[in-house]
This record gives structure tokens, C-alpha cells and sequence, in this order.
């Protein structure tokens, strides 16, 4: 569990750090990184977090930011995150 919620911190510290120091920002493979640690983390709403940074992904690279485009991998870790839930939604989700 304690890992999952360290990379959500780390990919948020990143985010806002990233503002000053452009070396930092995060790119597809940091978003997927944490979306796979979310489906891998078995907690309740782990899915739920996942599919949220799927969608910031989504609107960040709407919105111009190309190093963030959702890829495959992106999608299929998050319908993994579902499909592994134990959320009564879960099947309908994936």
C-alpha cells in the first residue's frame, strides 16, 4: 500500500517542482509508472486514482504538453487497475 501512495507524492512533487526546474517534469513513462504502481497496489481505490492521472494526462496533452500523450500502455495499465479491483464497479470500469 505505503509504496503506491510514495510515487503518487513523488509524481506530485515532481509536477509542482517541475515548474522551476524544467528537468524534472513528468513524461508518459512517469504517469504510466504510477498508474501501473496503483494497479499493482491492491488497495480499494486504487483504481479509481489511477484512471484519475490517466485523465490528467489526457487534458494535459489536449491542452499542448506532447511528452505526456497517453500511449497503450497508459490505458492498459488503468483498465488493469480495474479489472483487478475489488470494486463491485470494476468489470464495468475495465
Amino acid at each position: 500500500k505505503g509504496s503506491a501512495c510514495k510515487v503518487e507524492q513523488l509524481l506530485a512533487e515532481m509536477e509542482q517542482r517541475s515548474k522551476k526546474e524544467i528537468h524534472l517534469k513528468p513524461n508518459t513513462v512517469t504517469y504510466n509508472t504510477v498508474i501501473n504502481a496503483l494497479a499493482k497496489s491492491n488497495e480499494f481505490d486504487g483504481p479509481e486514482r489511477a484512471e484519475a492521472i490517466l485523465r490528467n494526462m489526457m487534458v494535459r496533452y489536449r491542452s499542448g504538453e506532447v511528452d505526456v500523450k497517453p500511449n497503450a500502455i497508459s490505458f492498459n495499465s488503468a483498465i488493469d487497475a480495474w479489472a483487478k479491483s475489488r470494486d463491485k464497479r470494476g468489470p464495468s470500469r475495465a
